[in-house]
């Protein structure tokens, strides 16, 4: 063996115990993060889990219920805020008279279609 060779092989025999603590201690902190990591993907997805079954539609039906609230709460004060001498029927009766004219007007045109294919 060279020379080189045979100070190394005294250096690992020499610090033999030191190496062995080193190796132990290195494979048990391996351990201990290994299952601090697998607990913490563990209890990520037990929260996940939790968080969309339990917490979310919970949150989504009070928000769903305040909106409704809120809607209520403006058809309320829509419906007291209209004048004295007209009602909401008023309104809707002369956008009612002016869809009948156009459709009308479309009923004409296609009669008028109708008898430049018969010809």
């Amino acid at each position: 063996m060279s020379q080189k060779k045979m100070d190394a092989y005294k250096e690992a025999k020499k610090n033999k115990k030191q190496i062995e603590k080193k190796q132990k201690r290195n494979k048990i902190l391996g351990w201990i993060f290994g299952i601090l990591a697998a607990l913490a993907v563990i209890a990520g997805s037990v929260f996940l889990i939790y968080y969309t079954n339990v917490m979310l539609p919970e949150k989504q039906a009070a928000e769903a219920a305040a909106a409704l609230q809120e809607e209520s709460q403006q058809t309320e004060t829509e419906d007291a805020e209209v004048p004295a001498g007209t009602t909401e029927s008023d309104d809707t009766a002369g956008s009612a008279a002016e869809d009948t004219d156009t459709t009308d007007d479309a009923a004409a045109e296609d009669g008028e279609n109708a008898d430049t294919v018969a010809e």
